[in-house]
């Protein structure tokens, strides 16, 4: 008789982002995110500093935004207000997709 190999499934290495903090840098725009199980990350995306935050803050999100989907299954939103003049805070909600038949 054959057996199926047994796979373990892979714990995703952060919970689901809750908050981002956004730094504004030279080059490099900073952020930290803070999850729902209190682990957390951080990245950088690289654009110059002159670049509007709107581009930056997008930037963030796809970031975010695919790795929650990818290891949680869920789509996020982002509402990014200003925290002090040169940083920004993101709340994170997340979204459902599941949408019911049309009419």
């Amino acid at each position: 008789m054959v057996r199926r190999r047994e796979t373990s499934k892979k714990r995703a290495p952060f919970g689901v982002p809750q908050e981002v903090i956004l730094l504004s840098g030279r080059d490099v725009w900073p952020y930290t995110f803070i999850a729902d199980d209190s682990s957390g990350g951080c990245g950088k995306v690289a654009m110059p500093a002159d670049a509007a935050i709107e581009d930056v803050q997008a930037a963030v999100f796809t970031r975010l935004a695919d790795l929650t989907r990818t290891f949680h299954g869920v789509e996020i939103g982002i509402v990014w207000s200003p925290l002090t003049p040169d940083s920004w805070v993101g709340r994170v909600d997340s979204l459902t997709t599941d949408v019911g038949p049309p009419p």
